[in-house]
């Protein structure tokens, strides 16, 4: 006999499925890894609004409209001020078990333009004495000829001291997954943080399985082309990018200077001074006369930026920074962009809002999270 309901066995059946559904629908969403490889435009916009805020004192975010407050996330830590007047702030998904960690770009005070100007390089592996009480140990490469930039190493470095902490703290209560973001010079700070973080739980100081997705923003050049090489490498498959405007300025510093000494081991340079001396008069006068003017300059630039944005600089820094030691430099300055690279392109809607103009006295005018909002809402990606 054919009837339209189901047996007792058939409802049992359905409801032993039904359960077992949604203990794996809750599984996931406990377990369930939330961060994907790839950019995700509402993860970057959201970052972007994070990242307007914490350039911003607490009392005065009622009053700023210059672009959406955050909608998925709430605040919760904003650290204390150091090195040149740095802070970062702590905002927690509504809803999921995740973090964001944004880092403060530069502020309109003297300090805070010193970290950029201190554009010297230091090795991207080493133990550096920062000042009395401060010995910082760090890992953010494993090649011994990659370097970084020193200003906003220091920032990073004097970060970490709270940032970690607040790590500890979110993990032990069940957060395992953070976004690290930052504008401006705080791109260019986080591009080393998440270096650092990694190496952290590399060395298990920090847990093994907490995530981190990183979304520079603005982000400036951090170091060489070996500690780009090791970043990309780090963070491949899609979880970290840099978003620049394509008519901003500050992607493209600090300024580059590269010399014979900057390419990889083997290269045609190498021992080109001891080929030229093994060829005959005239030709080995010609030839040298020629490799000298030709590498010279880039040599003669490189100590200059080392003189007066590594040495001249740090006397500023001391006077910032009691009891600060400067390191030993890294011979080199060859700075290059680093990183998955997100292009806002500005069209002809974008040159209607905002200028061009060369002669416009705004410097700023490409640079701040409300123009690279209205370009990333554009984004079809």
């Amino acid at each position: 006999m054919i009837t339209d309901k189901p047996s007792e066995t058939t409802k049992t059946s359905i409801m032993k499925l039904k359960l077992i559904t949604l203990i794996l629908i809750a599984s996931n969403v406990v377990f369930g890894q939330i961060l994907k490889p790839g950019f995700e435009k509402a993860e970057y916009l959201e970052t972007l609004k994070i990242n307007q805020k914490v350039h911003i004192p607490l009392d005065k975010w009622t009053t700023d409209t210059t672009v959406p407050y955050p909608q998925d996330y709430r605040f919760v830590y904003r650290s204390p001020v150091v090195a040149f007047d740095n802070i970062w702030d702590l905002w927690v998904h509504k809803q999921k078990r995740l973090a964001i960690i944004s880092v403060q770009g530069s502020i309109q005070t003297e300090a805070s333009f010193l970290a950029n100007l201190y554009a010297a390089m230091i090795p991207a592996k080493g133990e550096i004495q920062l000042d009395k009480d401060f010995k910082f140990q760090y890992e953010l490469s494993q090649n011994p000829n990659a370097a970084v930039h020193v200003g906003w190493f220091v920032a990073m470095a004097y970060l970490s001291k709270t940032i970690q902490p607040q790590i500890d703290s979110c993990y032990k209560a069940g957060i395992k997954e953070f976004i690290v973001t930052g504008h401006s010079q705080g791109g260019g700070i986080t591009f080393l943080l998440n270096s650092h973080l990694e190496s952290l739980k590399k060395q298990g100081k920090l847990p093994a399985d907490i995530c981190f997705k990183t979304y520079c923003s603005a982000g400036p050049k951090p170091g060489n082309l070996y500690y780009a090489y090791d970043y990309e490498h780090m963070t491949a498959g899609g979880w970290a990018y840099n978003v620049v405007n394509s008519v901003d300025w500050v992607p493209d510093v600090p300024f580059t200077v590269q010399t014979v000494d900057d390419f990889t081991a083997v290269n045609p340079f190498h021992g080109a001074k001891a080929m030229i001396k093994k060829q005959k008069f005239p030709k080995n006068v010609a030839l040298k006369h020629v490799y000298n003017q030709m590498s010279k300059p880039s040599k003669k630039a490189q100590k200059n930026y080392e003189k007066y944005l590594g040495k001249m600089v740090s006397q500023a820094v001391k006077k910032q920074i009691p009891g600060f030691e400067t390191p030993e430099y890294y011979k080199s300055n060859y700075y290059v962009r680093t990183g998955n690279t997100i292009v806002l392109y500005a069209d002809e809607e974008y040159f209607k809002r905002y200028s061009n103009d060369p002669e416009n006295p705004n410097i700023w005018q490409h640079h701040l999270p409300k123009q690279y909002l209205f370009l990333a809402e554009k984004l079809n990606l």
